[in-house]
């Protein structure tokens, strides 16, 4: 994702740059001679010294948030905002089984309750109907920012959230061992019974089995999430479809050999990475292990012919809570780590900000094409019960 630059210098500007006595020889060529390294110092200092003035500083507003992932992000920001406002935002890490219960609870009653914090979109509904939100009066307008994020962090016509990152399902392919991008799922299939294995490979494709979020693209054309009233979500099935993709489901898991005892997010990252997985659905959090370009990413490709898949999407933002006294100081916080900071996202956790880059990569491009065209996590009560008996569903073809 990084670009690599590289500068032709003149012969006689070395010989300048040499006669000046800014440049010196090494064995491995040219680098600059104390003013860079130099630079650098000073700039490691000025950070050491903001990050003192800012863990001295009384606290001004309390954060919190559920995922360590984060946390290199969540610092840095809270120390360069104090830099830039002498606001001081303390960082508390809260992971819970009820984090926004614990949210609730704590604001309730009248203890160190967060002014401001991170929650998942599909949450949001909840927060706000227990009154944790107050409405985003600048709106959801950032430059850039994604479009299913303004969705999601959007509830019955009011912009609540301030969306900073999301996460969807994409689908990585071996280079070397597909002479193109496959064409369906079905089209894997037809290779595996076509072809031996690859000497050192054990997995011609691997997902998640035992998790409902990797599974619902198998069964996203036959399944559609509406909203009638407030709280209220209707799971709506095409019977016959829906039994078409559960037997397509059925032939992978055959094709493939799958074994949900030994299956693992990481682990599977892990095959890919090493070659003994051929082809894998992974979440996009997990991009950022990959390494070099012996790869394709692209979206999840259709089931066959009559059947597509779509991936489901989440969405992660800050809130600020509507009991907090310093509410306009938390928005403009969140603002700042939504937008200003989203440049430092990526390199800090892994995550893929919501407000797109500026001259996305070519992963990046089939990354917001992917959420684009995402089903967003449902914003409803209601909805988990669909993602248990999805999860009830899958388990009866093993």
């Amino acid at each position: 994702m990084r670009g690599t630059y590289k500068k032709i210098v003149s012969a006689f500007a070395i010989c300048a740059m040499m006669i000046a006595g800014a440049w010196v020889v090494s064995r491995d060529g040219w680098y600059a001679d104390g003013s860079s390294a130099r630079q650098e110092t000073a700039e490691e200092e000025g950070e050491e010294r903001q990050r003192e003035a800012y863990m001295q500083a009384q606290t001004d507003l309390v954060f919190w948030y559920d995922d360590a992932s984060y946390e290199p992000f969540y610092l840095l920001a809270a120390e360069r905002y104090y830099a830039k406002t002498g606001v001081k935002v303390a960082v508390e890490r809260r992971e819970s089984l009820d984090y926004l219960g614990d949210i609730y609870d704590a604001t309730m009653q009248g203890e160190a309750f967060p002014d401001v914090y991170m929650i998942a979109g599909d949450d949001l509904e909840e927060a706000y109907l227990y009154g944790l939100v107050s409405v985003n009066g600048a709106g959801v307008t950032a430059e850039g920012i994604l479009p299913n994020a303004v969705t999601a962090a959007t509830y019955e016509g009011k912009a609540l959230g301030y969306p900073l990152s999301f996460h969807t399902c994409v689908f990585v392919c071996q280079k070397d061992y597909f002479g193109e991008a496959p064409a369906s799922m079905q089209a894997i299939v037809d290779y595996s019974n076509e072809n031996e294995p690859p000497e050192n490979v054990e997995y011609l494709m691997e997902w998640n089995v035992n998790d409902a979020y990797y599974d619902f693209p198998f069964v996203s054309n036959s399944v559609t999430f509406e909203k009638t009233e407030q709280e209220i979500m209707q799971v709506h099935y095409d019977e016959e479809r829906y039994q078409e993709d559960l037997n397509f489901f059925a032939t992978m898991l055959n094709s493939f050999s799958v074994d949900p005892a030994s299956v693992s997010e990481q682990g599977i990252v892990d095959h890919f990475k090493n070659g003994r997985t051929l082809s894998a659905i992974l979440d996009t959090d997990f991009l950022c292990q990959l390494e070099g370009d012996g790869y394709v990413v692209m979206e999840i490709p259709d089931l066959n012919d009559t059947l597509t898949a779509v991936p489901c999407a989440g969405t992660d933002m800050l809130a600020v809570n509507d009991f907090s006294e310093k509410r306009e100081t938390a928005a403009d916080f969140a603002r700042y780590v939504t937008t200003d900071m989203a440049g430092e996202l990526y390199a800090l956790t892994g995550h893929f900000s919501a407000v797109a880059a500026a001259e996305p990569s070519q992963v990046e491009e089939v990354v917001y094409r992917a959420y684009a065209n995402a089903v967003l996590m449902p914003d409803s009560q209601d909805a988990k019960e669909f993602w248990v008996n999805l999860e009830e569903t899958i388990l009866k073809y093993f």
